[in-house]
């Protein structure tokens, strides 16, 4: 898999890394830590309590030090009555070296949320990812989908190692995520908004090692599941601070339901049809918009994150038409989407066939605004995906899960830059 070249997460030799869990771009010298010795964090609290006065890292138990930091982060007040607290004394800096026992701390904390900074940073930065799209995309059922295949299809394929950064990942996509999909057989939960759950503001982060070739590379993946009500303005997207972690991603998967295209859901049979959904080429123009104002450019200016479209559902177009006007909004047997990608390597010639098919459809089906608003990204591609496999009879899973290319748009963003064909 080639290495991230995009200028806003590729660190090289330089020192600025931007936060895969708060979205701040942070200068690698100026950084907090943490010591591992718990004796460090009661010592710092007995000399603030020697004193006299309260100190605003003093909590109510003097074995735990209030994390200023970590608690605004996830919208708690430091002063309140349950701030994020923590027994491993906090050095706010950049000298490494603990102030209480004097000796080098190598735990790495981003300074303004005080989630930890993995080894190689400087050299391989964040490779940040976000799924977009639509109140009712799917964009649960394919994150969700997308990372138990990537740990588990996609990592032995191209002799890679997924896993959680923190525990609260871990925690995170099992009893979100994967305990309901997987083992109890129902759909997920709507997603909460930003504005409205804390939950929703914490990404799930994964490292990705590739171990083979001369050298090991290490991605550090972050993964969002945003409302779709969130997106419906820039506006909005701008007051709940969703601005900062869409302009910094390292690549933009944008997620297009069929079902919600008035041009198909008018003219498709199927029972639990949804409704129609709101207009895509506007939604994907705010989030546009939203780039180019946070990354100062001109309306013309092309964009210069990656922008993956992809067709979710695809299965239902993959059925035999009823009549005339199915047909027309259906894939047959001469689609491209029948021809398996080659396993193990980049197949790029798959890939084009794919999309250049899936742009003029989109072209046809949704609107010919939509198809230019993409190209507005410098670098872009269509895709079909399924990341359920059939269609849920109400919420329960009664044919299971089974996957359609849900991992192709990851694959194509992680071989961006000028490097491609090289898994």
């Amino acid at each position: 898999m080639s290495k991230k070249t995009d200028q806003s997460t590729k660190i090289g030799s330089t020192t600025s890394y931007v936060c895969p869990f708060c979205f701040t771009s942070i200068d690698l010298k100026r950084i907090h830590y943490q010591c591992t010795n718990v004796a460090c964090a009661k010592m710092f609290l007995r000399k603030l309590s020697e004193s006299g006065g309260k100190s605003e890292y003093m909590s109510r138990n003097l074995d735990e030090e209030i994390d200023i930091e970590g608690s605004i982060f996830l919208g708690k007040d430091p002063a309140g009555p349950s701030p994020v607290t923590t027994k491993n004394h906090i050095i706010r800096n950049p000298s490494g070296m603990c102030d209480m026992c004097g000796r080098p701390a190598y735990r790495r904390l981003c300074p303004c949320c005080h989630n930890p900074i993995p080894q190689g940073a400087e050299e391989e930065g964040s490779t940040v990812f976000v799924v977009l799209g639509p109140k009712g995309v799917g964009k649960s059922h394919y994150i969700a989908v997308l990372i138990n295949e990537l740990r588990n299809s996609f990592s032995p394929e191209f002799g890679a190692i997924m896993s959680p950064a923190t525990d609260k990942t871990t925690l995170k996509y099992r009893e979100m995520y994967y305990k309901r999909l997987y083992e109890e057989g129902r759909k997920l939960a709507p997603t909460l908004s930003f504005e409205g759950s804390k939950e929703s503001r914490e990404p799930m982060i994964y490292y990705l090692r590739f171990l083979e070739g001369e050298a090991p590379r290490v991605y550090t993946l972050a993964f969002f599941d945003t409302a779709g009500e969130d997106l419906d303005s820039a506006n909005k997207m701008m007051d709940l601070s969703l601005n900062s972690f869409i302009s910094l991603a390292s690549g933009i998967v944008f997620l297009v339901d069929p079902l919600q295209v008035p041009y198909i859901n008018t003219r498709i049979r199927m029972d639990n049809k949804p409704p129609q959904g709101k207009n895509v080429a506007d939604m994907l123009g705010n989030i546009a918009t939203i780039i180019r104002t946070n990354n100062s450019l001109k309306p013309r200016d092309p964009i210069d994150i990656p922008l993956a479209v992809a067709l979710t559902k695809s299965d239902v177009l993959m059925k035999m038409p009823e009549n005339d006007e199915e047909d027309g909004i259906l894939f047959g047997p001469s689609s491209s989407l029948y021809i398996d990608r080659e396993k193990g390597k980049y197949d790029k010639t798959n890939f084009d066939q794919i999309s250049a098919e899936i742009e003029e459809y989109m072209r046809r089906a949704v609107s010919e605004a939509f198809t230019q608003t993409v190209k507005g990204f410098r670098d872009h591609s269509y895709f079909a995906v399924s990341a359920l496999g059939s269609n849920p009879a109400g919420n329960t899973l009664t044919r299971g899960i089974s996957p359609m290319r849900v991992e192709d748009p990851f694959i194509w963003l992680l071989n961006r830059g000028g490097q491609e064909d090289r898994v």
